[in-house]
């Protein structure tokens, strides 16, 4: 059966800002600017060229690009034309970028050529198409034809439903190999529309987004949600403290997107002018800081959050985004979401017992379809139709849900269960302490040694000895790091999440 064109796909969104907000500026990067109806034209010109390199929908194209004014109307071109875009992380080289070239079963990629050669050096005989942005067309050594990106005649659109596939999200990489998880234009379109509710986001914001669009909290939360409100995404290249402030005072912002370890950086830094008297009104911080009520005051912007990933959308948030406390946690579930709390033994958790989270929807399509091309994950992914998130959460009396854990994360020790996050923020309570990370590691004593790595403040004498009286001070003896080392750096994405993965294998060899 063949199903009916939707307007919640990308395409659809696009095409209708372009019609209602054709003149306003859709995007801005490093002092340029693409308007909704540029970029509607441009995507459609990046369309024609997928159509001439033989893409055509239902196919996987790569997308391995910075930030800037491509990315966007890539995206939006090749959902125009119902191909599945891939994005991929810039970080990734070798095996890393090697499995998911090979792994996509994608035919095409566009990059530039900073990331040329390791495109090259990967790639698989199945990836026949080079598209380079900025490039003169010629072979490599094998043979592949690189062909460079020359905009012209547009493609013609193809009929898109809500419920086909629009990407392959890669995971950043945070455990080890990533796995892709294939998401429909449904479940990115109301990834969008949620976030933009919690913002209260419309056409009159400029919404500054510190985030990699290879990110689905910069592809979705942010570009996505402005297209869909005719808001100003202001992209730049990277997170950065020292120009967060003075960036967002220059664009003139009111909204924006920050992880937690952003939040903490920014809320750790100096202060100064530009972050006193700032233009930003609202924030999604995405998990709160323990300072989240002082960070508020200080910068006079009004916090919300949310429990969002690939796998179950976007499922818990606050019923107000404004004064958000912390004790109100991740909120409550989104409508349309029904969620439980699970036992290991698959059983129902009580108020204020910690268990995994199961996510569904009513409506198919809004959480994640499957993994690609891994059967095993996906059956694990899903049971009876609920999807688990992997992360460990409770709920209280008031029906408010509280993260405890990734699910990989938690600890044991001496019989107890100890939440990696909890001591995590105990650490961070030291004004020495500007971030840390929890990491568990085989002991034949006590199940588990906690292993503690902490970065201090710059000029900070603070010892391992005294961060462990600092969290006996305030939490049970089981909670307190067996071992604390001190480090200038942490191995992190681009998105700056710690890899704890890599912290592990260094705690297990120390």
């Amino acid at each position: 059966m063949t199903q009916a064109v939707s307007s919640r796909t990308l395409g659809a969104t696009a095409t209708r800002a372009a019609h209602t907000w054709p003149d306003k500026a859709a995007v801005r990067f490093d002092g340029s600017a693409m308007t909704f109806r540029e970029l509607h034209a441009t995507a459609l010109q990046f369309l024609g060229q997928f159509h001439r390199a033989g893409l055509g929908k239902g196919d996987a194209l790569l997308v391995m690009l910075d930030n800037g004014l491509q990315f966007p109307a890539v995206a939006v071109g090749a959902a125009l034309g119902g191909i599945v875009s891939v994005p991929v992380n810039t970080e990734y080289r070798g095996d890393t970028l090697r499995h998911i070239v090979g792994h996509s079963g994608a035919e095409a990629i566009v990059t530039s050529e900073k990331y040329l050669d390791r495109v090259l050096e990967v790639r698989p005989p199945s990836l026949r198409a080079v598209l380079v942005i900025d490039a003169e067309r010629r072979s490599s050594d094998d043979g592949v034809d690189i062909a460079p990106v020359r905009l012209g005649e547009p493609g013609r659109p193809a009929a898109a439903s809500e419920l086909d596939e629009i990407a392959i999200m890669y995971t950043s990489g945070t455990t080890g190999r990533a796995k892709g998880g294939v998401v429909s234009h449904l479940h990115a379109f109301e990834y969008a529309r949620r976030v933009a509710d919690i913002l209260e986001l419309s056409e009159e914001d400029v919404y500054y987004a510190p985030l990699p669009l290879f990110h689905i909290a910069g592809l979705w939360a942010a570009f996505y949600a402005c297209l869909q409100r005719g808001a100003t995404c202001v992209l730049v290249p990277r997170f950065s403290v020292s120009r967060f402030w003075p960036d967002c005072r220059e664009a003139a912002a009111t909204k924006t997107f920050l992880l937690g370890a952003m939040a903490q950086f920014l809320y750790r830094s100096a202060d100064d002018a530009s972050s006193r008297d700032n233009t930003v009104r609202r924030a999604i911080v995405v998990p709160l800081i323990d300072e989240i009520d002082a960070f508020q005051r200080r910068f006079g912007v009004a916090v919300s959050t949310c429990y969002a990933s690939t796998e179950v959308n976007l499922p818990l948030a606050p019923p107000s985004g404004r004064n958000l406390r912390k004790s109100a946690g991740l909120g409550r579930p989104c409508d349309g979401f029904t969620v439980r709390v699970v036992r290991k033994d698959g059983t129902e958790a009580s108020a204020g017992e910690p268990g995994e989270l199961w996510v569904r929807h009513k409506s198919a399509g809004v959480l994640l379809l499957r993994y690609h091309e891994d059967a095993a994950a996906t059956d694990s992914l899903v049971v009876d139709g609920w999807h688990r998130s992997g992360d460990i959460v409770k709920f209280d009396e008031q029906g408010n849900f509280h993260f405890v854990d990734r699910l990989k994360d938690a600890l044991r020790k001496r019989g107890e269960n100890i939440s990696s996050f909890e001591v995590e923020s105990e650490i961070r309570s030291h004004p020495d302490v500007v971030e840390c990370a929890v990491v568990g590691v085989a002991s034949s004593a006590t199940e588990q040694d906690v292993v503690a790595y902490v970065q201090l403040r710059p000029g900070a004498s603070t010892t391992a000895a005294q961060i462990r009286d600092h969290v006996a001070a305030r939490a049970p003896k089981f909670m307190v790091p067996d071992e604390v080392h001190v480090v200038d750096a942490f191995p992190t994405t681009p998105t700056g999440k710690i890899q704890k993965f890599k912290l592990r294998e260094r705690a297990e060899h120390r």
